[in-house]
């Protein structure tokens, strides 16, 4: 059985009832101001009747939930049972195993969370289930992640950082200039793209959004100010309508329209570049794409790097940037 984040959040307050020695046998209006008071949301009768049926026979839960005639409430009739002490299955200890390994091999030791790896690690101690050492077994999901890569020493400050809104300060390298600078920023979220991790954040001395390369980001420290929120809004398009991470400065979002040959059409349909690609094939086989998107520097290095079997057809100004590999 499936369930929801809210659904679970009920189950802990009636649980949370149901053991409390010093107020016995709450009635079903009792569970329902405590839900009002706990989750600041009103829940119907119904509603709640059918999580305590729910939680009486579903397959996870089992609760042994009974009705007391008497005193007009509800009781655990074992009253050691708890939803937060059901033991793992064997398949459950199983797919623990199966996910530390997927997270391992996909992102290599260096990226896995030390704090994710202890914890698991305590879990499957509980059960007396053996760690499992994913450097021994044969990887079955390959990646390009390469060992030794930059900035990774880092994720975990940044990840804390974007969580919980702590402003934080770094020294910013610059491939280009071959210098560093001291940047201010209030971190929104860290973004993977062609296995190279960047921050997303609102820079204090550009006073908007900016990303930065974790491979430029040294000594990053929390800070003990006001966090600045941006605009969700603004934030949602700086991070979804883009292909890529670096935005071309001053391009607002707009439709690019692009033309691919025989010869690369399927790659462009197996692997859309963006959530707003559309297509309209010609009988030759090859194609014409549209995408809607804020157009950035990895998607000019996308284009050019087709050479002649990728044609930008508008806006002009980046057919102009593309139409010289021609």
């Amino acid at each position: 059985m499936d369930i929801s984040k809210s659904a679970y959040s009920r189950y802990r307050v009636i649980d949370k009832m149901l053991k409390n020695i010093y107020r016995p046998y709450p009635s079903l209006l009792d569970i329902q101001e405590a839900c009002q008071r706990n989750l600041d949301i009103d829940f119907s009768l119904h509603t709640l009747e059918k999580d305590i049926r729910n939680m009486k026979h579903s397959d996870v839960f089992d609760a042994p939930i009974v009705f007391c005639r008497k005193n007009l409430g509800y009781y655990y009739s074992n009253p050691k049972y708890s939803i937060n002490s059901i033991p793992l299955t064997e398949s459950d200890i199983s797919s623990i195993k199966e996910a530390l390994d997927l997270v391992e091999n996909l992102g290599g030791g260096n990226r896995v969370n030390e704090r994710f790896s202890h914890a698991i690690q305590k879990i499957l101690a509980t059960y007396k289930e053996e760690f499992p050492d994913s450097d021994t077994k044969r990887k079955i999901i390959l990646t390009d992640y390469v060992e030794g890569a930059k900035g990774y020493d880092n994720f975990n400050t940044l990840f804390i950082a974007c969580k919980n809104q702590y402003p934080v300060s770094f020294s910013h390298y610059s491939y280009t200039n071959r210098e560093f600078k001291v940047a201010i920023v209030h971190p929104i979220s860290l973004k993977e793209f062609e296995n190279r991790w960047y921050l997303v954040g609102y820079s204090e001395s550009d006073k908007s959004i900016r990303t930065f390369g974790l491979d430029r980001i040294y000594e990053p420290l929390h800070l003990k100010r006001k966090y600045v929120d941006s605009d969700e809004k603004e934030v949602e398009s700086y991070c979804n309508d883009i292909y890529g991470v670096y935005p071309i400065e001053n391009q607002p979002k707009q439709s690019i329209t692009f033309l691919t040959s025989i010869k690369i059409t399927n790659y462009f349909e197996a692997y859309p570049i963006h959530s707003s690609q559309k297509s309209e094939k010609n009988e030759s086989g090859s194609c014409f794409f549209t995408i809607d998107v804020v157009p950035s520097v990895e998607l000019i290095r996308l284009f050019r790097s087709y050479g002649k079997n990728l044609e930008v057809i508008n806006p002009q100004w980046l057919r102009e940037n593309t139409k010289t590999l021609l």
